[in-house]
C-alpha cells in the first residue's frame, strides 16, 4: 500500500519504519523543519516498562494555577468547563483501569522493549542511551510506598528491587551524600535514551530505504474516497491508500475536520538540559525524585533535568519558575554535575506538549473513517510506547494475528 504518515515525531518515525518492513510505500509529512522538532524533542528520555508502568504519570492531583512547580498537575486552562470535566474524566478511568487495560499496556511497553533493543542490533543506531534507573525515596514514607509498587511490578515479570541509601550511593556514585536518602527502587536493564537523536537516526533510516519525508507541508485535510484518502498540504493534493495520524497536540483539529471526537487535552512539561561539567559527578543513567516527580537523565554529554505538568495553555516558551526548579533537584542531588551557570547559550531549556486521551490510554488502530488510522495519545509514555506502538500498528494494517489484549487499545473504545 501507499501510506502517508501524519507527524514526524518518535511515533511517527517508528511507525514508518514498521510500515515500510511490512513491504508498504510510506509518505512522512511534517509540517515543521525536521523530526522531533515538537514533543519527542527534549523529554526526559526514559523507556524502562517498569518507570512507565508505575511512575510516569503524575499525581492525580489538581494544583492552582500560580502555584510553585511540584508534584500533581498545575491547572493552566482558565474557566473552561470542558476541560475540567476532561480531568475528572481522567482521574475516574484512571482509578477504574480495567485488567484488560492494564495487560495491554503491559504487553505494549514490553513488545516496545524488545523492538527498541531489536533496531538498536539490526540497524546499529548510534545515539546516547544508558541502562539502570533508580527512583529515590527521600523519606521512609515515599520509599515504603514506592517499595509497595515494586512488589507488584516483579510480579509482571519486570527488573525491579529495592535497594538501601547505601546501594543507590554504590549505583550512583555522584548522588550528593548529604541529600536525605531512605532508599530506592532500582529499575534494570535499558532504560534512559536519546528520544530526538533516535528519531533523527530513523529519518535518515528512512530516506535510506526509500521512504519520502516532505518537511515544512503542514497537513490540512483528509478526505477520504472510494480508493483510499486524499491528503491535502500547504503545498499539494496526493492520494493515499491509508493514512496514518501520528500527531501530538495538533491532531484534535484533523480529527474534528473528520467529524470525530476529540477527547483529549494537552499536557505541558518543561526540561533543562546542561553541559556536563565532571564525568565523575555526573549520573551514571538516571533517577527520579519521588518527592518533586522531577526526573534527572545522562545523556551523553549533557545532563537533562525533566517534570512538571501543567494541563493546557498555550504553546510557548519555557517557564522561569519552571526551570528554576528544575535547576534546583539538579543541584540537589548531583551538585556538581553540570554547568548550569555561564554562557546560556549552553543551557537548552525546553516546554513540550504531550497528547492525553480521556481514559489515559494511546488509540493505536483504524479509526471509523475509512482508510483514516490512528497511532496518538502515548501521553506521558510517548517513547516508553514508541517502538510497541509502532508494531503492533503495522500487525493491524497487515491483517494478521495479533495480541487480542491489544484491541482494549482500540480508537473504537472512545467513539474514533
Amino acid at each position: 500500500m501507499k501510506i502517508a504518515i501524519v507527524g514526524a515525531g518518535v511515533n511517527g518515525l517508528a511507525s514508518a519504519y514498521e510500515l515500510m518492513l511490512c513491504g508498504h510505500a510510506v509518505t512522512v509529512f511534517e509540517r515543521r523543519a525536521t523530526a522531533a522538532e515538537a514533543g519527542s524533542f527534549a523529554p526526559a528520555g526514559l523507556l524502562h516498562p517498569a518507570w512507565a508502568l508505575a511512575w510516569a504519570d503524575p499525581m492525580p492531583r489538581l494544583r492552582l494555577p500560580w502555584s510553585a512547580p511540584g508534584p500533581g498537575v498545575r491547572w493552566r486552562s482558565g474557566l473552561q468547563w470542558p476541560a475540567f470535566a476532561w480531568w475528572g474524566q481522567w482521574r475516574s478511568a484512571r482509578r477504574r483501569r480495567t485488567a484488560d487495560a492494564r495487560a495491554a499496556l503491559i504487553d505494549l511497553l514490553t513488545l516496545g522493549q524488545e523492538r527498541h533493543a531489536a533496531l538498536q542490533a539490526e540497524l546499529e543506531l548510534d545515539h546516547d542511551r544508558s541502562d539502570g534507573f533508580l527512583v529515590l525515596g527521600p523519606d521512609q514514607r515515599s520509599f515504603d510506598r514506592a517499595a509497595g509498587l515494586a512488589v507488584t511490578l516483579r510480579e509482571l515479570g519486570l527488573g525491579v528491587r529495592p535497594v538501601s541509601a547505601a546501594e543507590a550511593r554504590a549505583i550512583e556514585p555522584a548522588l550528593d551524600a548529604a541529600a536525605p536518602l531512605a532508599g530506592a527502587i532500582h529499575l534494570t536493564g535499558p532504560a534512559v535514551a536519546n528520544c530526538r537523536e533516535w528519531t533523527l537516526l530513523m529519518r535518515q533510516v528512512l530516506l535510506r530505504n526509500g521512504g519520502r519525508f516532505q518537511a515544512q507541508q503542514a497537513v490540512r485535510g483528509l478526505r477520504p474516497h472510494a480508493d483510499g484518502v486524499e491528503l491535502t498540504t500547504d503545498r499539494t493534493a496526493e492520494s493515499f491508500d491509508a493514512a496514518v495520524l501520528c500527531t501530538g497536540s495538533d491532531a484534535p483539529d484533523l480529527l474534528r475536520s473528520l467529524g470525530l471526537r476529540t477527547p483529549f487535552q494537552p499536557w505541558w512539561s518543561h526540561s533543562l538540559s546542561a553541559p556536563v561539567r565532571e564525568p565523575m559527578d555526573a549520573p551514571q543513567s538516571g533517577v527520579m525524585d519521588l518527592q518533586t516527580g522531577v526526573t534527572i537523565t545522562r545523556l551523553g554529554q549533557r545532563v537533562r533535568a525533566s517534570g512538571g505538568w501543567d494541563l493546557g495553555g498555550e504553546a510557548g516558551g519555557a517557564e522561569r519558575p519552571a526551570i528554576a526548579h528544575l535547576a534546583r533537584t539538579m543541584s540537589h542531588w548531583f551538585p556538581a554535575a553540570a554547568r548550569l551557570g555561564g554562557a546560556q547559550s549552553a543551557l537548552q531549556t525546553w516546554r513540550g506538549a504531550a497528547l492525553v486521551s480521556a481514559d489515559g490510554l494511546p488509540l493505536i488502530g483504524a479509526s471509523r473513517v475509512p482508510g483514516v488510522w490512528l497511532n496518538l495519545a502515548h501521553g506521558t509514555m510517548g517513547w516508553a510506547l514508541a517502538c510497541g506502538a509502532a508494531r503492533h500498528l503495522a500487525d493491524t494494517m497487515a491483517g494478521g494475528a495479533v495480541d487480542g489484549r491489544l484491541d482494549a487499545l482500540s480508537p473504537s473504545r472512545l467513539g474514533l
